[in-house]
């Protein structure tokens, strides 16, 4: 159970982030889609903040008076806009989704960057092969590595983190699997080669050389059952997830809403069904 979370989660948010930017055609709605418009919450929040903090203002803008009173005439003018935003609270609950699933995957890649340094410092001959055999270099290195150590332990100790940078990786592992198993077929296929390469010989023979590469990696992969069957529940959450906010999207087509905002008001209530999904696989973590 949950594992499932975990991929509901990863799933969910993902899908927040990166796929609610679809009309009701399926086109992206530019500065419309949910998370055009998330980020522009995010950055007239920064803006406003900003202008609001005198300390910082006189630090961005070096003391400069003339600029400090700019950022705040433009925070001004950007809070009328910031409050409409913020009054959705559907778009909202879409957005606080949006920007924990983009902290947390920043995350992931500062813990992989932090754990690959511990690796390189660990492994003289690695250590070497990094810094040329610069002695100054490896001593700096170590250095960031032991001043690193304490964070990296702390990300390490957060087992929803973990838990979620894990199917953020077998994800990317199941795709690479797909786009393998697609190869080897294509190389097995006379005719699909013949039409790709117009019966050039030498580009069908260096195509098969790759695949023969690939289906080496390929059957150490599905070789793992454990990530074989990982990927099956996530192609399997993908269809739920898919279902459920489709499901979300027809049955508020008639409110009164959806009937003013149109495409966007899809997107944004796609993106809030998906959202819920998310918290409670949050909620299943804790």
């Amino acid at each position: 159970m949950k594992f499932l979370s975990v991929i509901v989660l990863s799933l969910a948010g993902t899908a927040l982030a990166k796929g609610n930017n679809k009309a009701k055609n399926g086109t992206s709605t530019g500065a419309t889609s949910t998370k055009a418009q998330c980020r522009q919450v995010a950055k007239l929040t920064e803006l406003t903040t900003l202008a609001a903090n005198q300390t910082l203002l006189d630090k961005v803008t070096k003391n400069n008076a003339t600029r400090a009173a700019a950022i705040q005439a433009k925070a001004s003018a950007a809070a009328t806009q910031l409050s409409t935003l913020e009054s959705n609270s559907t778009l909202m609950t879409a957005c606080d989704q949006i920007f924990a699933v983009d902290a947390m995957e920043m995350a992931c890649g500062k813990m992989a960057r932090l754990e690959k340094l511990q690796e390189v410092v660990a492994n003289q001959t690695e250590l070497d092969k990094v810094t040329k055999n610069n002695a100054t270099r490896a001593d700096a290195l170590k250095a960031k590595a032991s001043a690193d150590a304490s964070e990296l332990a702390t990300m390490q100790s957060n087992t929803t983190l973990t838990a979620f940078c894990s199917v953020q990786q077998t994800m990317e592992d199941c795709k690479s699997m797909v786009k393998l198993q697609k190869e080897v077929a294509m190389a097995a296929n006379t005719t699909e080669l013949d039409a790709k390469f117009k019966g050039n010989q030498t580009k069908i023979a260096d195509f098969q050389a790759k695949a023969a590469k690939a289906q080496t990696k390929l059957t150490a992969m599905t070789s793992n059952s454990t990530l074989t069957s990982m990927c099956a529940s996530l192609k399997s959450a993908t269809g739920a997830s898919t279902a459920d906010a489709a499901a979300s999207s027809a049955s508020s087509s008639t409110s009164a809403n959806a009937a003013k905002s149109g495409a966007a008001g899809s997107a944004v209530q796609q993106g809030a069904a998906l959202a819920a999904v998310l918290f409670a696989g949050c909620l299943l973590l804790l």
